[in-house]
């Protein structure tokens, strides 16, 4: 359990005294990097963080009357329908098709998806992946806006740190960490709109930084962009396994430079088995 990954140290949106003591321990939804301020992690986890941390212990309580997620929607047996603009994997679909005996449709949507996926980029040092993503950052931030969406807060620091220490100006980032900024519920409450300037160089940019444990975020996160006919771009920049790619397609016989323009060529493919074994989970 790290901090600023699987939870943040954090004053809760009920308490107004911004005061260091008050600060709780909040877990975080990796998926979605909301703050869920009544989850309390079990069997004295949470209790063994607050003592770590020096935080005030979470007092054990039980609700009086409670239902889980599953039994409530089964309660509503053939009369659930729902919209989403994410299905899912075809895993995922097939799941809740037996658990709650739904079907799937896809409907077209109104206007055509402009959308363009771009090489992805790979790195096996850490250095090397804020490198990657800060060079892009700033290569198509000259001309359009770019997202960078990542796992933790952790991510988002360093990924700030690099863009300000390679000239960026502050005033043109715009940072979210916390919920209150929640990047992924803002988008989906909120139609995300480019200028027309910006559409005529290619719209926003997205780049997601990590594979995501299934489908439904990827999809989710490349849809902040080319929405209601606008054009947008997206790609994956990825830390990956230096010594499972270095074996699997023989890297250490090729010199520095050329080694360097291989990982190139093989990044597309080595996201996707990213991607794959995200899924095998």
């Amino acid at each position: 359990m790290r901090e600023d990954d699987h939870f943040v140290l954090s004053i809760p949106k009920t308490d107004g005294q911004n005061n260091q003591k008050q600060k709780t321990i909040i877990v975080l939804d990796k998926d979605t990097g909301v703050e869920q301020y009544s989850t309390l992690w079990s069997h004295g986890l949470a209790q063994f963080l607050e003592l770590k941390y020096r935080r005030k212990l979470p007092v054990e309580s039980l609700k009086a009357v409670f239902i889980s997620n599953k039994a409530f929607f089964q309660r509503y047996k053939s009369c659930l329908y729902d919209l989403t603009g994410t299905l899912g994997s075809e895993n995922s679909q097939s799941f809740l098709s037996d658990l709650y005996y739904v079907k799937f449709a896809d409907l077209s949507t109104s206007k055509k998806k402009c959308y363009n996926q771009l090489s992805n980029k790979v790195a096996f040092e850490y250095s090397d992946w804020l490198d990657l993503i800060t060079k892009e950052s700033i290569k198509i931030g000259k001309k359009r806006p770019v997202l960078i969406v990542c796992e933790n807060v952790e991510a988002t620091d360093n990924i700030w740190n690099e863009l300000i220490r390679n000239g960026v100006p502050p005033h043109t980032i715009e940072k979210y960490r916390s919920d209150g900024d929640n990047i992924e519920e803002r988008f989906r409450k909120t139609p995300a709109t480019t200028d027309p300037e910006f559409n005529k160089q290619g719209g926003l940019h997205v780049i997601l930084n990590y594979p995501p444990e299934n489908v439904r975020v990827e999809e989710q996160v490349f849809g902040r962009t080319a929405r209601n006919g606008a054009v947008g771009t997206g790609q994956f920049i990825l830390q990956v396994d230096k010594f499972v790619y270095e074996h699997m397609y023989e890297l250490d016989q090729y010199p520095t430079d050329q080694r360097k323009l291989k990982v190139e060529e093989l990044a597309d493919i080595i996201s996707e088995r990213e991607k794959i074994n995200r899924g095998n989970k």
